[in-house]
Formats: C-alpha cells, sequence, structure tokens
C-alpha cells in the first residue's frame, strides 16, 4: 500500500510542474533579428550561446546603465503576453561560476532590432553587474530590488519587476560574458493584473488588442532558421489585395486584425517558393507559424505531397490536381530546373505472391510516368524531366494495415537533377 502512494504522490509531483521549454542556442541567435520565439508560462532550459552574432546589436560605453559594453556570448528571445501582468524571473546558470547579464526591450512593432542597435530605444530593465557567488550566478527581476537598471560593477543582480501589456513584443537578450560550456535555465513569475469591476467595461472599449502572428522561416530538411524575403498580403471581404509587408528575415512577430484573410508568399534563391493561407480569429492573440522551405540544389529530393492514386493503378485521385498544378509552377518559375520523378508503390500486406515483381516495377514506373505526362501536356520541355520506377522497395509503412498508410506508400518524390 505505501508503495502505491509512493508513486502516485511522486505522478501527482510530475504532472503539477509545468512544461518545460529546451532550446538548443544556435550561433544565428546572436543576432536580435533571429530571436527565438519564447513563452513565459513554463521555465526555459538552454544550452550556453556560442557567438557574440554577425550583427553587434548591443555596444556602448563601460559603466552604461542600460547597455552591454558589448555583447560576448549572447542569446536574443522574443515574447508577447495575453494579459497585463507583472514579470519576475530569475536566470540560473549550470554553473554558478558563469557571468550572465540581460537586457529587456518592449518594442511597438516587430522590426526594432534596426532602432536597439542605434540606441534609439531604451530598455525598461538591465542588469549587468558582476557575477555574485552567493547567489549562485543568480540574476534576473526580483521583488526586492530597487532600481530598474544595474550597471557594471558589484551591484544588487536582480533589478526590480516589469509591468508588460498585451499587443507589444518584448526582447530578452542574455549574455555570458566569459563564454564556457554553461548553459542557463529562466523560470518565469507573471502575475496578471486584475481589473476593478466598475473599469472592465470601459478597458474594453478603449482597448485595441493587436493579435499577434509569429512566423518562422526553416530550411525543411534541417530545421534550422534561414533569411528569406517574406511578403504579407490582406484581403478584405470583397477580396481586395493589400501588401502589408516585405521584408527580409527568418522570423517575425506582427500585429493583425481579426478576421481578415492573409497569405504569406516566401522566397529566397535556390529554394522553392512557398505559400501559406489563414485568418485571425477573435481567440488567436498568439498564431504560430512556421514555413519550411526546400532546398533545390542538385541531389535534393522532396515528396510531391497530397498526390495519390487509386489501388492498383496509375490513375490520379481527384484531390491530387492541387498538389501536380505546385509542381507544374514550380518547374514553370524555375526554368533552369530539371527533375527526375521517382514513383513508389504499396505492397498489401500478406500478398507477396499475389502478382509477379515486376507488376510493381512497372507500376511505380507507370505512376511516375502519369506525373511525366501532366508536365508535358501543359508545356514543360522533356529535355527536364525524367522518371523511374522503385517498385515498393522504399515504402514507409512496409507493414501498412490502414488506408492512410498505404496511401503514403503509393507517393512520389521529386529529385533535383540540374538547376
Amino acid at each position: 500500500m505505501l508503495r502505491f502512494i509512493v508513486i502516485y504522490f511522486i505522478m501527482f509531483v510530475a504532472l503539477s510542474l509545468p512544461a518545460q521549454q529546451k532550446i538548443s542556442i544556435k550561433a544565428a541567435n546572436a543576432d536580435c533579428r533571429n530571436a527565438i520565439p519564447i513563452n513565459i508560462n513554463s521555465p526555459l532550459i538552454c544550452d550556453n550561446p556560442k557567438a557574440a552574432g554577425k550583427v553587434m546589436d548591443i555596444k556602448a560605453k563601460r559603466y552604461s546603465l542600460y547597455y552591454f559594453n558589448k555583447e560576448h556570448y549572447s542569446a536574443w528571445f522574443k515574447f508577447v503576453v495575453k494579459q497585463k501582468g507583472t514579470l519576475r524571473f530569475s536566470i540560473i546558470p549550470d554553473k554558478p561560476t558563469d557571468d550572465y547579464d540581460f537586457i529587456l526591450f518592449e518594442c511597438e512593432k516587430n522590426n526594432c532590432c534596426k532602432a536597439i542597435k542605434n540606441k534609439k530605444m531604451k530598455p525598461i530593465r538591465s542588469n549587468i553587474s558582476r557575477v555574485n557567488y552567493s547567489e549562485k550566478g543568480r540574476t534576473g527581476l526580483g521583488k526586492n530590488a530597487q532600481a530598474k537598471y544595474v550597471h557594471e560593477g558589484k551591484a544588487n543582480n536582480f533589478s526590480l519587476p516589469a509591468t508588460l501589456v498585451p499587443g507589444k513584443i518584448y526582447l530578452l537578450v542574455v549574455d555570458n560574458v566569459y563564454g564556457g560550456t554553461g548553459g542557463f535555465k529562466i523560470n518565469w513569475n507573471f502575475e496578471i493584473m486584475q481589473l476593478k469591476p466598475s473599469s472592465v467595461k470601459k478597458k474594453k472599449e478603449k482597448r485595441n488588442i493587436n493579435h499577434i502572428l509569429s512566423l518562422s522561416i526553416v530550411d525543411k530538411a534541417t530545421q534550422k532558421m534561414i533569411n528569406a524575403k517574406i511578403s504579407i498580403v490582406s484581403f478584405d471581404s470583397l477580396y481586395h489585395a493589400d501588401t502589408i509587408l516585405q521584408q527580409n528575415n527568418s522570423s517575425l512577430f506582427l500585429p493583425l486584425k481579426i478576421a481578415d484573410y492573409y497569405e504569406i508568399i516566401v522566397s529566397k534563391p535556390n529554394y522553392l517558393k512557398n505559400k501559406i493561407s489563414f485568418s485571425m480569429q477573435a481567440d488567436d492573440s498568439l498564431l504560430s507559424k512556421k514555413i519550411e522551405l526546400q532546398n533545390i540544389k542538385v541531389g535534393t529530393s522532396f515528396e510531391l505531397q497530397n498526390v495519390y492514386f487509386r489501388g492498383g493503378s496509375a490513375s490520379f485521385m481527384g484531390n491530387s490536381q492541387l498538389a501536380l498544378r505546385k509542381l507544374y509552377y514550380v518547374l514553370l518559375n524555375n526554368p533552369n530546373l530539371k527533375v527526375e520523378i521517382q514513383g513508389h508503390v504499396n505492397l498489401p500486406r500478406g500478398s507477396i505472391h499475389t502478382h509477379a515483381e515486376s507488376y510493381y516495377n512497372n507500376l511505380s514506373i507507370a505512376r511516375a510516368k502519369a506525373v511525366y505526362n501532366y508536365l508535358i501536356k501543359r508545356g514543360i520541355n522533356a529535355d527536364r524531366l525524367d522518371y523511374q520506377g522503385y517498385g515498393y522497395s522504399q515504402m514507409r509503412f512496409p507493414n501498412a494495415h490502414t488506408q492512410e498508410q498505404m496511401a503514403k506508400n503509393r507517393r512520389v518524390e521529386v529529385k533535383i537533377i540540374g538547376n
């Protein structure tokens, strides 16, 4: 009986603990423009910052109240909040001897990195004090702190808590002055401010809460963030288009209106262009989107998503047309691109002797050729196309037993053979 009580207690404690965000910091995250989107509802666990970044976003004279002398080994983070509240946090180094400093900025809009670099934006909090071994290297925003800003040297390792409001974007830069191999953890404490009953209605009438889009662009194969050209277009109820943003970046936070329809088009040399569509709903105070770009260097392959065939045939299923049109426009917009279309089939469970080996090979070739013929009929030069069948030798699900798994085995992949 005691054993079950102990097990129950351990499970209760484990379920009561907040989920943790584990982040591997890349060298690119040392630049403001590549700040990592986070939330402050759960602890943040990070490995050590890798570099000072390609851009020295923070640089100032020594003993500044607001800025580091320079970034040494830094990492940038960004977040928004849904309600007004008071933020406290504690940065806890893995190694108590590591000297971590931080600066917190409040931005009106996404692209405020230039203003920070040019010192046109004053931070709302900073702490650049010398490491305190009695505090085990901890720093942050503390309840009993006395100042908003703490300069370099021996001083209090905690600054005053900060009041955060919805609709703003917050940027936090953390700097490990002497580098090393130690990472850090951030424990957050965000206390929501309660409005007085008499003022709730008035506040709702006056307040125009921004609904925030959090967007990140990554390489599809490596999942690493990459810079690309981002265009965001909004459409009203009559479908009138308005380009609201065009910039090169790897991520952004952007306030958007409820109910408008949006398209995001992302492009980069040597990558396939990608586009997503969406609308902001009333409960989307923070909408996160990740767009994957497919590299088109010679030798890379990608699956032609959502191209499906009827069982035992090379006939397309009706919902395949959109994906086929996308491939057509990829080739149309990249006139130097040459591809090999690769067909794959599903081998039903227990049917190894139902058909000869040649049947499956011929079926996979026929499916690849069906895509080939689709493109030829629409004007793509045959010199840019090849096709090949691989039978069932590369099934995604060797023991497929659901319709969905079998459909994914009956797939088409595209390999870049020239560009």
